[in-house]
């Protein structure tokens, strides 16, 4: 059984032959949607940064799998190690607020009460531009007095809160 496994995936060949990298890439591509699966929905979805931090290391290293004459297994029980490290990192967000906004990050304000936050937006380098962009994006609208507030989310995406149709033209008493 070694020898025939040995034949198709090369586990002890200095140099993969072709018929080797492509059972390699058959063996990589069942488990790492056994790993995604492991990982959670969340590694396809909207990414937050340690979301696509962790697909991006997943992927050199099943890349590396399948063309590295490297330990074929050890490559994959350390890809398996990464997706059980981000399900422990999920798993410990989802518990802890506080390890949330160390890990994860925090949303942060960018418009508020019908003005952008200066310092906000240059810590997070988006502009007013960017600003305008996003409310034809969430609201269909180029118009930023139905804004009431602006968030960049922990992904990286900008929120638009509209105000309610009664408050439109009216300034908010916060």
């Amino acid at each position: 059984m070694h020898e025939y496994l040995n034949y198709l995936l090369g586990f002890d060949d200095a140099n993969l032959e072709p018929h080797q990298m492509a059972a390699r890439a058959a063996v990589v591509f069942s488990l790492a949607l056994v790993y995604v699966r492991t990982g959670g929905l969340r590694m396809i979805g909207k990414q937050s940064a340690y979301d696509s931090l962790t697909a991006l290391i997943l992927g050199a290293m099943l890349g590396k799998a399948v063309v590295s004459h490297d330990s074929f297994l050890g490559t994959l029980l350390a890809a398996l190690v990464i997706m059980i490290l981000h399900r422990l990192v999920a798993w410990i967000t989802f518990k802890s607020s506080w390890a949330g906004s160390i890990l994860k990050g925090k949303s942060i304000m960018l418009f508020q009460n019908n003005k952008p936050l200066l310092k906000n937006l240059s810590r997070v380098h988006i502009t007013e531009n960017d600003l305008q962009e996003a409310v034809r994006k969430n609201l269909n609208m180029d118009n930023m007095s139905h804004v009431k507030e602006i968030f960049m989310d922990r992904s990286g995406e900008l929120s638009v809160i509209r105000h309610n149709a009664s408050s439109v033209g009216q300034k908010s008493n916060r």
